[in-house]
């Protein structure tokens, strides 16, 4: 078995949608989204047998306190080729490849507890936290009847931009045409986007609960206005990283993973990735 490692074979494209639906549990159409909207930011690396693709992971371009960084997602194994430690040596592959090309961290969310073993066998450490809080819809009333932002609706957002301002440092900076192509993307699956010049969120309403799963923002009076006139849940769960002392009875909460790939760089511990994929 002649096992070929490649980067960025377009012609592959057709080839790896189908791999990627026959490995999670996806929308077609969030495939093409994926495949039309992030290419231009994101590396392909393949493991391939006569040039059929058995093996895939994503790089999605980032940076991380002003530093090269990229985002893992998306790696999977056809069926008929697991458990035979192609996936291992692809990461190894990417990984050398992207430190070559200046990347200075590599970040991933594993989809299940038990992936977090085996990624730690690629030098990766479980140092990724989000904060997690639950308010009700009292209390964010409360919040937004004290913001004092100017809000306005325009058809340009400049996400880069609001998230220093709300994130300010230990993330992992994505660019404006990615949480663009996230908010495309969460609405295939019934998630809703709130949206202004001071603000962004993605949410999912369920049973009078609204779980806040990524949000940036100008202030958290913004955030909860915004919210509040865009969802009748009564109880609002956020998670995300926050330093607002309104988040004070928070939570850190394990979510994610970080490796440095090079030798002399000190991990920032509790970085925040942001915005998951598969």
């Amino acid at each position: 078995m002649k096992l070929n490692f490649e980067k960025n074979k377009s012609e592959y494209i057709p080839l790896l949608k189908k791999l990627w639906l026959d490995c999670f549990e996806e929308k077609i159409e969030a495939v093409d989204l994926f495949f039309n909207r992030c290419l231009g930011f994101t590396s392909i690396y393949t493991a391939s047998i006569e040039d059929k693709p058995v093996a895939m992971l994503y790089l999605v371009h980032s940076t991380l306190n002003g530093k090269k960084a990229h985002y893992l997602c998306s790696a999977a194994t056809s069926l008929d080729y697991r458990n035979l430690g192609i996936m291992g040596r692809l990461i190894e592959y990417a990984m050398s490849d992207s430190s070559k090309n200046g990347d200075v961290y590599s970040l991933l969310f594993p989809a299940n507890e038990r992936l977090y073993g085996y990624y730690e066998r690629f030098g990766y450490k479980p140092l990724c936290t989000a904060r997690k809080a639950v308010f009700t819809r009292e209390e964010l009333i409360r919040f937004a009847e004290n913001n004092q932002s100017k809000r306005t609706s325009v058809n340009s957002y400049n996400y880069e931009e609001l998230q220093r301002l709300c994130l300010k440092d230990n993330f992992l900076l994505q660019n404006n045409k990615f949480i663009s192509f996230a908010s495309a993307y969460y609405s295939l699956y019934d998630c809703k986007t709130v949206k202004s010049e001071n603000c962004f969120a993605l949410f999912e309403e369920e049973n009078g609960t609204a779980e806040v799963f990524y949000s940036i923002y100008d202030s958290f009076f913004t955030l909860a206005e915004i919210l509040i006139n865009n969802s009748n849940a009564k109880r609002f769960v956020f998670t995300g990283k926050a330093d607002d002392k309104l988040y004070k009875n928070s939570i850190n909460e394990k979510y994610g993973m970080i490796k440095s790939l090079e030798n002399n760089e000190i991990i920032p511990e509790n970085t925040y990735i942001g915005i998951t994929l598969s």
